[in-house]
């Protein structure tokens, strides 16, 4: 192998979420850009080596790579260290605490990074400055205000302090994809007094098909927060997953189908001085298979 680091962070759905919150309380403009093939505007950490068609030069020769090529196992780690020392390093930039995709200004800016999709949120002016300056390093595109960012369709009123997103559009290609597009909704993701499934299957499912429902489920959470709790548990039995999973996993589908045209709003004007309170409701054994906690 000629290279080691092949993992690429990327902001995910929730904190996509979070930074459109964040837009609809303190009235930001949000702006959506767009990196012309990425993966060539970084170098390789590593020596690369290509072998050249004979027609080229005439005969067999080998070339050294110093930009990146899509297919290479390592680009999409190069292009994301480009940029984040670019981001931190020369436009002053710090990096998140807690998402290293996501990065802030002094000024309130914000930016999200989704390998070379970018949603850059602030006042227009400093919005403005930054995507100039991304522009003039790379080859860019300036989309404008977002519209749709990865599966989120996004409608925007800063002015009422409100942001509107939705996954429609998403949810019918994933109803497609495991042949629920015609079923009939339910009410609930799951049952209150599910029953223990920690086994009591008739026979194991399709491991790969589980795990890819599982996964569609977590990305529906960016506007469906409330299958949050059920995706988790059922995401629990992925090693081994029987055919009750697989019919509790899609019930989630069929909760999907009826809530689908629903939107989630952000709503709310940030004031000074607002302090962030939490609660919790503990419980003793909710979880019949593991008799433990499932809060508290």
């Amino acid at each position: 192998m000629h290279f080691t680091d092949t993992f690429t962070p990327v902001a995910s759905v929730l904190r996509v979420r979070v930074v459109l919150s964040i837009t609809a309380a303190q009235g930001f403009a949000v702006h959506q850009m767009d990196m012309v093939t990425a993966f060539a505007g970084s170098e390789p950490h590593e020596e690369l080596y290509v072998s050249l068609q004979v027609w080229v030069f005439g005969r067999q020769r080998l070339a050294c790579l110093n930009r990146c090529l899509y297919r290479l196992k390592q680009s999409p780690r190069s292009w994301y260290t480009t940029m984040d020392n670019l981001l931190i390093t020369k436009m002053g930039f710090r990096r998140g605490r807690f998402d290293c995709c996501v990065y802030t200004l002094n000024n309130g800016t914000i930016l999200g990074l989704y390998i070379d999709d970018m949603l850059i949120a602030g006042a227009l002016g400093e919005v403005k400055l930054v995507c100039d300056r991304l522009k003039s390093q790379f080859e860019m595109v300036d989309l404008g205000t977002v519209s749709q960012f990865l599966v989120l369709v996004v409608s925007m009123d800063t002015k009422g302090h409100t942001i509107s997103v939705r996954q429609e559009g998403y949810i019918d290609r994933v109803l497609e994809r495991f042949g629920m597009a015609s079923c009939k909704p339910v009410g609930t993701p799951m049952e209150k007094d599910k029953q223990d499934m920690k086994g009591g299957g008739d026979k194991l499912c399709d491991r790969t098909l589980y795990l890819q429902l599982i996964g569609s489920g977590r990305i529906a959470t960016g506007t469906g927060p409330d299958i949050a709790s059920t995706v988790s548990y059922l995401g629990r039995f992925h090693k081994d997953p029987n055919d009750h999973h697989w019919l509790c996993a899609k019930s989630v589908l069929r909760y999907l189908q009826g809530t689908k045209k629903l939107r989630l709003s952000l709503v709310g004007e940030m004031r000074a001085g607002v302090r962030l309170a939490g609660f919790m409701d503990s419980d003793f054994a909710r979880d019949a298979g593991m008799l433990q906690p499932t809060s508290g």
